[in-house]
């Protein structure tokens, strides 16, 4: 014969006044733990004192009030109270109740890094008088845990405020399913309607329970399920997506959009501020005047009152472009695979013949493209010659063609994309040309270095501009608008026109990397609220006896890692004492830092490079002094090239650490005005660091 089953409060809770006795026994319960050793405290608890188990019921607390949990007491777990007298202690405790407990706040689990871990415990037992445990078989039933999380219903978005937890009409239970490496939420019903609520969706996640096993005052065994609530996946849970329900589904971006996003409009928006630091407001684009305010300070040559803006310092703006030329190659061959990987027939039939495509969101896509060419005064002025970097009348000021000599100079983004395709003869070896390049960021004089691309092409060059498509009609400028942003709010309508191509087309491969979760949009932004259920499977009784879910546990909100009500863990770091030489040459360098032979080369490049270099380097005029870097190759012993291990000593790393920290927050305070909050320091008498010194 069978029984009905359920899921209870574990028997400790059952009794008066405990506060599952105050609403339903039915119902898991949630316990709370400010010790890492949780589980022998658990274990011990249910061994010596399992009455006690109520005093761990997780309740709202702030660091500044936090709860009235029982304090670790390791004596206590291995002292049992005599048995005899436990039925008079337990009456007595019962007749004198548990006060009500008064929730202000809402229930907040804190992470394991605010030494908080909780704990839901739930009895499975059978229907009948005593409602004795259920035998279970772990080698055909399993017990486990589901996370459900509440959303409003309507899913009203901020700045609209969520429900009141309490009414559970306004809110519908979502499952937690897994999707690939994450997972999202899905509709399972009304909060309120628990027939509805209880359900097990297909592929919904189970997290693993743990039996622990005690003993009644009367000698009875009794068996808990005990699972972990997982706090420290807040952020996986708080930031996913959600389907079904009430409102519509999200939509699913396509990876091949977010890898043109991140692998080619990201490195171009990033040029682009890179070559104009001075994010000049206002202004066109298209206007040199604004350009020329948006040019970097060091791109001019000194003068008695400041800088000569009407011309530039050939040395590093030649610097510059040759850090922007290794980008813009590489940017260029990203964008280059992308084309032919993920859409063949475009690059085959329109980029590489040349040929606009007759279809209008390839012809937008096309014309997009075709668009974004380097300013003509890069190359050639408006008589055809080439072009001086100030004007034709100073002839010794070189244009980008005569600065690099053995290169052809190319205008077009398209045409630079078919002779980066044709550069060894239509064999796509673009990409290993500039690994084998010798040194990528120096430009040559004189002639062109052999493996090197013999093209020039500039996505962005500090003194003529921004190569960038037109920009959009639907883009309303104001007066505030940085001229960078209005140059990226241009590159960003190419991922617009490309979607409108990508909807219809096939994707030509399956290799394709999830789209991260920059891309995915959260269901809602604002704290949410969970339950935990236990589930308990049962296949080999199917289609007889169900798999049974239990009723939910209360609701609650986990916090983040810098939530301002989290309890902070005590840390305690200890610096060195002896920190003379006498006491610092006592320590091991153990710390062992492993570098290549180019790592080490250009390590080498800054040994004689000071402090103060840094800083007159960011400094105006007439302060500023640019870096001077000799050029170095790999390290090298006896002609061999070879990396290095480098031991160091963590106590003097740090005591440096400590001082770079109270140096930068002291800069910083000046925009953040956070000194005050940051440090209190309290006198320890005899703390000294050398031993017999002083009075």
């Amino acid at each position: 014969m069978t029984h009905a089953i359920a899921f209870t409060a574990p028997q400790p809770f059952w009794r008066p006044g405990t506060p599952a006795s105050r609403g339903a026994i039915v119902q898991p319960q949630i316990l709370r733990f400010a010790t890492d050793e949780f589980i022998e405290e658990l274990l011990a608890t249910l061994e010596r004192d399992p009455g006690a188990l109520p005093q761990y019921a997780a309740q709202p607390e702030t660091w500044r009030e936090p709860m009235g949990a029982p304090a670790p007491d390791p004596l206590r777990w291995t002292d049992r109270q005599p048995t005899r007298l436990l039925p008079l202690l337990r009456r007595r405790a019962a007749k004198a109740g548990v006060p009500a407990v008064v929730a202000p706040k809402p229930l907040k689990l804190y992470q394991p890094a605010h030494q908080r871990h909780y704990l839901v415990a739930a009895s499975l037992v059978c229907r009948r008088p005593g409602l004795p445990d259920r035998a279970v078989d772990p080698a055909r039933q399993s017990t486990s845990l589901v996370m459900r999380r509440l959303f409003p219903r309507g899913l009203d978005q901020p700045p609209a405020p969520l429900p009141d937890i309490a009414d559970l009409s306004a809110w519908d239970e979502y499952a937690w399913v897994l999707t690939g490496k994450t997972g999202e939420w899905r509709y399972v019903g009304p909060a309120d309607a628990e027939g509805a609520a209880a359900t097990l969706l297909v592929g919904e996640e189970r997290l693993p329970t743990f039996p622990a096993r005690y003993h009644e005052v009367a000698g009875q065994p009794r068996r808990l399920a005990v699972g972990s609530v997982p706090v420290g996946r807040r952020e996986t849970y708080q930031g996913a997506q959600r389907r079904g329900g009430s409102g519509p589904d999200p939509v699913e971006p396509d990876p091949r959009g977010v890898m043109f996003r991140m692998q080619v409009l990201g490195p171009w928006k990033a040029l682009v501020t890179s070559a104009m630091l001075n994010g000049a407001v206002g202004g066109d684009p298209d206007d040199l005047a604004a350009l020329k305010a948006a040019r970097l300070p060091r791109s001019f040559p000194k003068k008695d009152d400041g800088y000569d803006t009407d011309k530039p310092d050939l040395g590093v703006l030649r610097a510059e472009r040759a850090r922007l030329q290794t980008a813009s190659w590489f940017l260029l061959l990203d964008l280059l695979l992308f084309l032919r990987e993920q859409l063949p027939a475009f690059w085959n039939d329109h980029v590489l013949a040349n040929q606009r495509p007759a279809d209008a969101a390839l012809r937008a896509f096309w014309d997009a493209l075709a668009a974004v060419a380097m300013p003509v005064g890069l190359v050639t002025d408006s008589a055809g010659n080439p072009a001086t970097l100030a004007s034709p009348a100073t002839p010794d000021d070189l244009s980008l063609a005569e600065q690099c000599p053995g290169y052809t100079v190319l205008v077009d983004l398209l045409a630079a994309l078919r002779r980066a395709a044709a550069e060894t003869e239509g064999a796509l070896d673009f990409e290993g040309m500039l690994e084998v390049a010798p040194d990528p960021l120096a430009l040559p004089s004189s002639g062109r270095a052999t493996g090197w691309p013999s093209f020039l092409y500039l996505f962005a060059d500090p003194w003529f501009g921004i190569a960038a498509p037109p920009e959009p009609a639907a883009f309303e400028p104001t007066a505030t608008d940085y001229l960078a942003e209005r140059i990226t709010a241009r590159i960003d309508t190419l991922a617009e026109l490309l979607e409108a191509v990508l909807a219809q087309t096939a994707r030509a491969t399956a290799k394709l990397p999830e789209p991260g979760l920059a891309a995915r949009t959260p269901a809602d932004l604002r704290e949410a609220w969970y339950r935990i259920r236990f589930v308990h499977e049962r296949p080999d009784c199917a289609p007889f006896e169900d798999t049974l879910v239990s009723r939910a546990t209360v609701p609650f909100q986990m916090a983040g890692f810098f939530d301002p009500d989290a309890p902070a863990r005590p840390i305690r770091i200890g610096l060195p004492l002896d920190i003379s030489p006498a006491g610092l040459r006592k320590f091991d360098k153990n710390a062992v830092f492993v570098m290549s032979d180019m790592l080490c080369g250009h390590l080498d490049r800054f040994k004689g490079m000071t402090f103060g270099d840094l800083v007159l380097s960011v400094l105006p005029w007439p302060f500023h002094k640019g870096l001077d870097v000799p050029d170095k190759g790999p390290c090298k012993q006896g002609g061999l090239e070879l990396g290095v291990m480098c031991s160091l000593s963590i106590p003097i790393i740090t005591i440096c650490a400590l001082i770079l920290l109270m140096i930068i927050v002291a800069l910083l305070d000046l925009i953040f005005r956070w000194l005050p909050l940051f440090v209190v320091c309290f006198p320890l008498p005899g703390f000294k660091g050398k031993k017999g010194t002083g009075s």
